[in-house]
Order: structure tokens, then sequence, then C-alpha cells
């Protein structure tokens, strides 16, 4: 289903006369039967049919005036639409079929495959282990920077920040709401006085939306984990050394602190005798074969002597001697050429980096 629901007014002069001016996109202002119509709405023709055929003409006739007062539904909407839905659905008498299931198939409906079973997770984890999760959850919610929060908060609707400060420490929830924007103080303040008490089920599914979106993933990007710039570094190893040096410029003036992680990783040409250990090279040699190292010896006679010397004298000399003659037979490179077959020998090696045959890098200073 789109994540924007759409419900234009009647085109006949009789529901002309009868519509009102659409509503604003907000679920905050719908009567429950403008709530009602839009989960007919998200049901489906094939879904909804047999609710539809269960309501008497009066009803059917409020729904239909519904569906003609409203305009545009974002996400948001529909979301909160659907928490208030589950929530209306355990709360009721059971004369709806489907209820809990009913709601889940709405919910699965506004959100992608992935993010409904990381907050719905399995039918055993949700029975057998959700209290214990959500526990765990509001726990780390109080221990948050309020901050943070706060502003994770300007994403939600007030009725389902409030849900959450409800069920939080009251020292942690005054916290974060001394950091809430202007505009979502007084409308969560207002959900907060009304005496609302949502079914557990509900706060199972708040709790395990809070981990994934807010504080798994504060979790995972610690301040000490800089795995991620050694792509930085690899990528800025192939890129042409004028561009190369702009950028690391860059780094060096705004990002100074990451620049040394960066520069480790990297892989230069120039940079081989300090980066390639001495007992690697007979490796990379053999890994890489005649033919490719061949090409890359030939692409350094011009000015690479100090590169071709170190790789040379770190093979044998028989080895080291049969490369010399082989490269009298080489022709001269232009510069294009130097440059792709270079680019394929440092991508060569981050290969061989990769799957563990060699080990390759500056060390780290202590």
């Amino acid at each position: 289903m789109s994540s924007v629901v759409e419900m234009k007014q009647g085109s006949t002069p009789q529901a002309v006369a009868r519509a009102t001016p659409p509503l604003p996109a907000s679920a905050l202002k719908l009567t429950r039967a403008q709530k009602a119509a839009v989960v007919i709405a998200m049901l489906g023709e094939a879904e909804a049919r047999p609710i539809v055929e269960r309501l008497d003409d009066r009803t059917m006739a409020q729904v239909a005036t519904a569906l003609e007062t409203i305009s545009t539904l974002a996400r948001e909407d529909l979301i909160e639409i659907a928490v208030d839905f589950l929530r209306e659905l355990r709360a009721a008498s059971g004369s709806f079929s489907g209820g809990q299931d009913k709601a889940r198939e709405i919910i699965a409906n506004l959100l992608d495959q992935n993010r409904y079973q990381q907050i719905y997770g399995s039918e055993e984890s949700v029975e057998s282990g959700a209290e214990e999760v959500a526990t765990d959850t509001w726990q780390k919610l109080e221990r948050h920077d309020p901050q943070k929060v706060a502003d994770y908060f300007s994403s939600l609707t007030p009725n389902i920040i409030a849900l959450i400060l409800r069920r939080i420490d009251v020292a942690a929830a005054s916290e974060i709401v001394g950091f809430l924007e202007e505009n979502q103080l007084d409308p969560v303040v207002g959900h907060l006085v009304e005496d609302e008490a949502p079914d557990a089920e509900i706060y199972t599914v708040l709790a395990h939306m809070l981990e994934i979106e807010l504080l798994n993933k504060a979790e995972g990007a610690s301040e000490g984990d800089d795995s991620h710039l050694d792509v930085i570094g690899e990528m800025l190893s192939l890129v042409p050394s004028d561009r190369r040096d702009r950028i690391l410029a860059f780094l060096s003036s705004t990002h100074e602190s990451k620049l040394k992680s960066i520069e480790r990783v990297m892989f230069t040409i120039d940079s081989l005798p300090e980066i390639l250990p001495r007992e690697v090279v007979s490796v990379v040699f053999r890994e890489l074969g005649d033919e490719s190292m061949t090409r890359l010896l030939a692409s350094l006679r011009t000015s690479g002597g100090e590169v071709t010397d170190y790789l040379l004298s770190n093979i044998s000399s028989r080895l080291a001697d049969q490369y010399r003659l082989q490269l009298e037979d080489v022709p001269e490179m232009s510069p294009e050429k130097v440059e792709k077959v270079q680019r394929e020998f440092l991508l060569s090696l981050m290969s061989l980096k990769r799957d563990g045959t060699i080990k390759i890098g500056k060390p780290e200073e202590d």
C-alpha cells in the first residue's frame, strides 16, 4: 500500500452539496467515522467487503460522507490511525473478527517487510519475550541523552510521544519534555492529561520501534568505532592523485582527527615501501603472476625507481633478474596507460587484503 492515502470528494451534485471542505492532513482532527473510513480504505476492496456488508445503510452513509471529507493523509497519520485501531480492537468485546491479526495486517501495509518483522518479530518471540524486551527498552530510554530523544520525537505524533513519556520514569520524562519543540509541547501535554490506558501490545510495538530507530542505531555508531574510515581510505587510494590531494587537504582542515585513520589504510603506489611488509612482497608476486607484475614494473620506469627497487629487492635475485629482462621488451606506456595499470594493481592488492591472503597498511602509532 502507498504511504499516502488520497480520498477525493464525490462528483455528483448530491455529494458536492453535502460535502465539507477537505480536512488538513492530520489524524488528530479526524472523527471516529473518518478514522473508520480510513481503515476500510487501507484494507482494500477484498478485505473490506465483509466489514461493509455488515454495516447498515445509515452507517454506510456516514462512512461514505467521511471518505468525501478526507483529502490526503501522510504515512505518519496512517500509522497513528492503525495504532488507535489496534488499541480499540484489544479493548472491544470481540464482536469484530480478526482483532489483533487484522491490526497487524494494516501495520504490514504501512511498513516494509524488514521493518515489520523487526518491530513484531516472530510469533513466538512476541508471546514469550516481549515483556522482558520492552522493560529493558524503557530503562535504556531513561538513560539515553534527553536531547537526542527529543530530536527523535520530532518525527512522531503527539499522542505517540505521550504514550512513550507516560511509560518512563517521571524524572527522565521531564528532561525530555524540556527539549521538545514549542509546537509539540501543548499537544503532547494535552494527551498526557487524558487518562489513556493502551493495551500492553501497543507498548511492545513502541518498544521495538524505539530499539530499531533510536536506541540500537545510537549504540551502533559508537565514538571509538572508526571501521567505516577503512572504506574511505581504500576509495581515496583509487582516486587520481590530483583529486586525492585536494580531498586530503579538505579533510585536514575539517576532519583532522579522522585523517590519520584514513591515511593509515590508504594504499598508493608511492607508499608501497611503507605499507607493504618485506615478507609480503614475494606473496604478491606469486598471487598476481608474471604478466600483472611485469606491467606494474613497466609503469614505474619513469618515476617509480624507488618502488621498483623495493619490490625487486624483496624477491629472489634470480626472479628479479628475470623481471628486468622482461621489462626490456615492454614498450613505453602513455600516462593514461600507467594510471590504468597502477589502478588495476591496487585493486588486486585490496582483494588480497580482504580475503586475508596478505596484511597491508601503515603501522599504528602508539
